[in-house]
């Protein structure tokens, strides 16, 4: 809050080990131009004005790992927002809890941590398999962002506070962004630190390495669950929750912040092409990215297509003017703000891929079809409920 930042600095206090600040409420910089009240931007900017004089640096991101100096394989680290929590732990092998708030302050004023949970190797022990199907990897052409958000939300479902390793995903070679779409989806539902990823994330070259961090663990003593296509498809309805919707009046991306990979493919599918009049295309990223973006000359496309760039805040801090005061229904890519989106600025919710998304605000209408990997001529069997589900979708369409 505020008053605790602003009494911590009144005390003279600094940090003592390098400091990142979260996404705030607003972007800092711009607040006015977006139609903020001040009874938000105010506060909101003199917030991120105290975390600043305490001697962080002001980074204003939620999506700290894309940053220079990101943390390395073993080094402890102290972060709270979830998504950047799994990443660390997950991808880059770093090793943090799910910090709370205020915690994570006083944390950086006095450079020490409980030594426990994922900063130790058996705190980091996976104790559930999630199987996918032996032939995924024939998929892979069709497989886009949001299949990694699918599964990230799925796993976290099923595995709840327990650390899973997700098998079977050999041949899919995820790249940054496909692991920063899963660990942000994974932190959504599942309470976990942390999940690895057989063959891809550092400390699973193998399930047996997985499940004996920190001591050899018999493997028949670990669940296994086994995650279909149909269990996936169900998920991906879950997200999509407003189907019958087919209209949308806001794209919603960079939850979390959009990396520069990120924006340069939305600057390529966004190429020569404008946003439908009635649709708002809104996109937030850090300040770093932002940058990093202009001076590659991804952004002029972006502009070219109408998209308006927020920085320093996120999705689910975002309300009226940014989210339109008229609209009923919005579109996005990210599993967490599917999730979250309905309760926070109570609207019906679209979910599609990136690229779908960018079809979206062209046309002002959601693609009838589900991306390539979840249609029905893909290789898979249909039980019949899955077959019942696509003509009932079908024929309402």
């Amino acid at each position: 809050s505020l008053l605790f930042a602003q009494k911590l600095e009144a005390m003279g206090g600094k940090v003592r080990v390098p400091t990142t600040v979260n996404a705030i409420s607003v972007d800092k910089r711009r607040w006015m131009q977006f139609g903020i009240p001040e009874e938000l931007g105010k506060p909101a900017s003199a917030l991120a004005d105290s975390l600043t004089n305490l001697g962080a640096t002001p980074t204003f991101t939620c999506a700290p790992y894309l940053l220079e100096g990101a943390p390395k394989l073993g080094e402890q680290v102290t972060w709270a927002e979830s998504n950047a929590v799994i990443f660390a732990n997950s991808v880059l092998g770093a090793r943090t809890q799910k910090y709370a708030d205020f915690l994570d302050v006083f944390i950086s004023l006095t450079g020490r941590a409980p030594y426990v949970g994922p900063h130790l190797d058996e705190g980091r022990r996976a104790t559930l398999v999630l199987q996918l199907p032996k032939d995924i990897s024939k998929l892979r052409a069709a497989i886009d962002d949001s299949f990694w958000e699918v599964l990230g939300y799925l796993a976290g479902l099923k595995a709840g506070k327990r650390i899973p390793i997700i098998s079977g995903t050999k041949g899919l070679e995820p790249t940054m962004d496909n692991l920063k779409a899963l660990c942000g989806s994974f932190g959504t539902t599942s309470a976990s630190p942390m999940l690895h990823v057989e063959g891809v994330t550092p400390e699973a070259p193998t399930v047996e390495a997985a499940i004996s961090l920190g001591g050899k663990v018999d493997r028949s003593t670990i669940e296994t669950i086994d995650i279909g296509l149909d269990d996936l498809e169900a998920a991906f309805e879950t997200l999509d929750s407003c189907s019958e919707a087919t209209s949308v009046e806001l794209v919603a991306l960079g939850s979390p912040h959009l990396s520069l990979g990120e924006v340069a493919h939305l600057s390529e599918l966004c190429k020569e092409r404008r946003r439908h009049p009635s649709v708002s295309f809104v996109l937030t990223l850090g300040r770093t990215v932002m940058a990093e973006a202009m001076q590659a000359g991804h952004l002029k496309s972006l502009e070219h297509f109408g998209a308006t760039i927020l920085n320093d805040t996120c999705w689910c801090m975002l309300t009226e003017p940014v989210v339109p005061p008229q609209s009923t229904t919005l579109l996005t890519n990210s599993a967490k703000y599917a999730h979250y989106a309905p309760g926070l600025v109570n609207r019906q919710v679209r979910f599609h891929s990136l690229a779908g998304c960018v079809d979206t605000a062209v046309h002002g209408k959601v693609p009838l079809e589900k991306p390539g990997w979840l249609r029905p001529q893909q290789l898979r069997s249909f039980s019949a409920a899955s077959l019942h589900r696509f003509l009932r979708r079908t024929l309402r369409h």
